[in-house]
């Protein structure tokens, strides 16, 4: 029987069970992935082919209350994350957070390596909670869910072949270890993630950014408005408006709400709440306000967008 670790993901609003009770898209444990009758575990590793010839029932597309990492070696296909549909090919790596809906659609024979662990793995041995949430690739809002390592293969894949030798071929798996060589994938893609935006860090405020994305994470529900965040960040909302336009070309309310609706997309698809439902849970003030937001800017509205998804 599944155990949920006391820090598996949760919707922040204080009606998650009940959503949970009337989901539509299916959410996998990480005890999903193994037998029913082994040991719970906070990480697994598959090799990716093995893995989908002994896993063709899945049901797709389905959301984790864990965190993924998906290593592509070979092979064509699409990886469908939070309704963008992103192409298959060798040397990408994909980061899936809780929460997010995801499909695959790959070819026979696709090659890689799939690592499943949960928040607790490394929170618990760190004493630190927010330590994955450090990292652009696994902030929920998809912004870096997608990274190509070509051009530090040389660091990046001998990494994932000690996490193979660690997993499957020692006699007895020695956790510490793991934690320490996927401690080191994930410094290694976020360096490349900082080489990438280089010139992005050389323009004013790029920590400030990074704190704004982080505040957006924690607050997106309850809190809607740019001068919100900019008192949690002690700067004038101006100056943070400034600085989403330098370093985004769009907006700080821009900024804020298309969390809010990439949320909302996914609570449309992922559950049978109610429109008026989803609308408290996100803090708005009615079904119709909820609806006029929806509408404007997703040029349909939730009820529509539901039936399409569905």
């Amino acid at each position: 029987m599944c155990e949920k670790s006391p820090f598996s993901f949760h919707y922040k609003f204080t009606f998650a069970d009940k959503m949970l009770a009337k989901e539509k898209i299916p959410v996998l444990e990480i005890c999903n992935m193994v037998d029913a009758t082994s040991v719970p575990q906070e990480v697994l590793v598959f090799e990716l082919d093995m893995f989908l010839q002994s896993h063709q029932n899945m049901v797709f597309p389905h959301r984790h209350s864990f965190y993924q990492v998906l290593f592509i070696e070979s092979g064509v296909g699409f990886h469908i994350i939070d309704f963008k549909k992103f192409e298959v090919r060798k040397n990408i790596v994909y980061f899936l957070t809780p929460g997010q809906v995801h499909e695959w659609q790959f070819s026979p024979g696709t090659k890689g390596l799939l690592i499943n662990f949960t928040e607790a793995f490394f929170s618990l041995y760190l004493s630190n909670f927010h330590y994955l949430k450090n990292f652009p690739f696994f902030l929920a809002n998809g912004s870096h869910v997608v990274l190509d390592i070509q051009s530090v293969e040389h660091k990046i894949k001998p990494l994932l072949q000690d996490i193979r030798d660690e997993y499957f071929h020692q006699p007895v798996k020695n956790l510490n270890m793991l934690r320490l060589l996927l401690m080191q994938l994930f410094e290694w893609m976020n360096r490349q993630i900082d080489a990438t935006e280089e010139t992005e860090m050389i323009k004013p405020g790029m920590h400030i950014m990074r704190k704004f994305d982080l505040l957006i994470e924690e607050h997106y529900t309850n809190k809607h408005l740019p001068k919100e965040y900019a008192a949690m960040l002690f700067i004038t909302p101006n100056y943070l408006n400034e600085l989403c336009v330098l370093h985004t070309g769009h907006s700080a309310g821009e900024h804020i709400r298309n969390r809010i609706l990439l949320e909302a997309k996914r609570l449309l698809v992922n559950s049978s709440l109610s429109i008026s439902e989803i609308a408290w849970s996100l803090h708005f003030e009615n079904h119709s306000y909820f609806s006029r937001f929806f509408k404007k800017y997703c040029a349909v509205t939730p009820e529509d967008f539901r039936k399409q998804v569905a």
